[in-house]
């Protein structure tokens, strides 16, 4: 009964195998849920959301892939291309979000990048936050809970218009898990309804990294304690 209790109790506290990663966007006002593992879910692996090559609301999404690793503790979201096949000017906002993700930690680290094409005056703006109270985000294409860590934004000033983002600083989890979120919004210039010159957003990346602190093992830090019990000890002999 007591091997029981201990089992239990240890289960009670210890990381789950596989922690909720899902992705809610609106796409030119038309919503989009999908969570690891469900029937939407094309990758069976757990810890990647992958959705199928669609068109919602008349904008085209390729190649889009999330992942997340607890243990690494991070968490990205890509596509390969998202595109406009509206004559409409379009708006597309996305959230992604993990939880259960491994503390303590003491610093992040953010990078986003993407080009546009054919979409002189379009603008994106990237957000990343994270929430010492592992609150599960994307429930909705706004749900980011916690702090914002960092933020970037850019406006295609050029037929073919690259960004980048690389940000860091400190992110103090407090208790044993975080969550972690991303944010992804803009608007799209219409399609003049010339072929093959949609307006696109290519190679979409967006990343956060927010690794766990290595905390010295109980027999790490009494060697160190009996290390510098003998330093002392050494000392007063010299000094005698």
């Amino acid at each position: 009964m007591k091997r029981l209790l201990l089992a239990l109790a240890f289960a009670a506290f210890a990381a789950p195998a596989s922690a909720t990663l899902q992705l809610s966007a609106s796409l030119n006002g038309v919503g989009f849920f999908c969570a690891d593992q469900q029937a939407c879910d094309t990758n069976a692996t757990v810890g990647i959301l992958a959705i199928q090559d669609q068109v919602i609301g008349g904008i085209r999404i390729l190649g889009s892939s999330q992942i997340q690793s607890i243990a690494g503790g991070l968490i990205n979201t890509a596509s390969f291309q998202i595109s406009n096949e509206t004559l409409a000017a379009a708006t597309v906002v996305l959230a992604i979000s993990g939880v259960d993700f491994l503390g303590p930690t003491s610093t992040f680290e953010a990078s986003g990048s993407g080009t546009f094409q054919n979409a002189v005056g379009s603008d994106i703006t990237i957000n990343f936050f994270a929430d010492p109270a592992n609150a599960q985000g994307a429930d909705s294409p706004l749900d980011l809970p916690g702090i914002q860590l960092a933020t970037f934004s850019d406006v295609a000033a050029t037929i073919a218009d690259a960004f980048a983002f690389n940000g860091s600083g400190p992110f103090l989890s407090g208790g044993p898990f975080f969550s972690m979120s991303l944010g992804t919004s803009g608007t799209f210039v219409p399609w003049t309804g010339v072929p093959g010159a949609q307006p696109t957003l290519v190679g979409r990346s967006q990343t956060l990294i927010i690794p766990q602190l290595q905390v010295p093992e109980p027999g790490t830090l009494a060697l160190l304690a009996v290390g510098l019990l003998g330093l002392g000890f050494m000392q007063r002999r010299r000094a005698r």
